[in-house]
């Protein structure tokens, strides 16, 4: 399509809505391409990668964030020394816990992005980082979406104990990820068989 078609911007919005990728044939000096940015990320979020970020005529936070919601790995094409990066993280980990990889762990909202990331999706623990004092609150809130991400936490923590009883408590059989010479292996066990009384096959005879 000729973009110096006096239509070609209503074609470029049609074109965008059905396949966003399609934005890579927009050309970005348009005076509405943020309008056609907006509705390509809407479609698929990973086509933010395209749009530039400097641009005065167009909200690129605006955009950004329009993008994360539909695709929260879309986080990874976002400045993170933008005064709105907060905002947009906390929106991407909230669609896709896993784009908690793309946040920078030395950020003052480190943790309240990454407790709303596990709370969306618990493997979202493996990128936290287990030296922050905050790990424990986080690890917490990860078992009890899923008991499995106890595979996550080191064994050596001083509140092991407590994570891995919230995590059988969640899902018995994540007594299997549990050191089985530890001294509160026993109750750990108890409450793990009763929360499914088959997770007794990882029990030591």
């Amino acid at each position: 399509v000729p973009t110096d078609r006096d239509d070609y911007g209503a074609i470029a919005l049609k074109a965008v809505a059905q396949t966003g990728r399609a934005l890579v044939y927009v050309p970005n000096n348009r005076s509405d391409y943020g309008a056609i940015a907006l509705a390509a990320v809407a479609q698929r979020g990973h086509v933010l990668k395209y749009v530039p970020k400097d641009r005065d005529d167009y909200d690129y936070g605006e955009i950004a964030l329009v993008a994360v919601a539909q695709h929260g790995d879309a986080l990874t094409w976002v400045p993170n020394n933008r005064d709105d990066y907060g905002e947009i993280a906390l929106v991407a980990v909230t669609q896709n816990g896993g784009a908690l990889e793309f946040v920078p762990t030395g950020r003052d909202d480190y943790g309240a992005i990454a407790l709303k990331a596990v709370a969306q999706g618990w493997y979202a623990l493996e990128y936290v980082p287990n030296g922050r004092d905050d790990y424990g609150e986080i690890a917490l809130v990860a078992v009890t979406q899923n008991g499995y991400a106890l595979r996550y936490v080191p064994k050596d923590r001083a509140d092991y104990s407590e994570i891995a009883l919230a995590a059988v408590a969640e899902e018995g059989h994540a007594l299997e990820l549990v050191p089985e010479d530890r001294d509160d292996y026993g109750a750990i066990a108890l409450a793990a068989v009763a929360q499914k009384g088959d997770a007794l096959q990882f029990v030591p005879e």
